[in-house]
């Protein structure tokens, strides 16, 4: 039988893995495919990326990301550990 605290951290573990997968569909994928190994890009373009990468959608959705797969993992060890304790 499950504890209080295993049904709370598994419902929050279930949370934040339906988050993390729904907020990495919605990343962008790095990859341009044929249409850059063909004709390359723009380097004025790419620069400004650059200075001003830490600031896009992309780079916010990629570090909420990090932070959710963090939590995920801690959420799994706290509900280890529990699970350990109440054998």
């Amino acid at each position: 039988m499950l504890t209080a605290w295993e049904w709370i951290i598994s419902i929050l573990l279930m949370v934040v893995a339906v988050v993390m997968i729904i907020i990495v569909l919605f990343q962008q994928s790095d990859d341009d495919g044929l249409s850059s190994a063909i004709g390359g890009s723009s380097s004025a373009y790419d620069s400004y990326l650059g200075k001003n990468e830490s600031r896009t959608t992309s780079a916010k959705l990629a570090k909420f990301t990090k932070m959710l797969a963090a939590l995920f993992f801690v959420f799994v060890m706290v509900l280890d550990i529990i699970t350990l304790i109440n054998k």
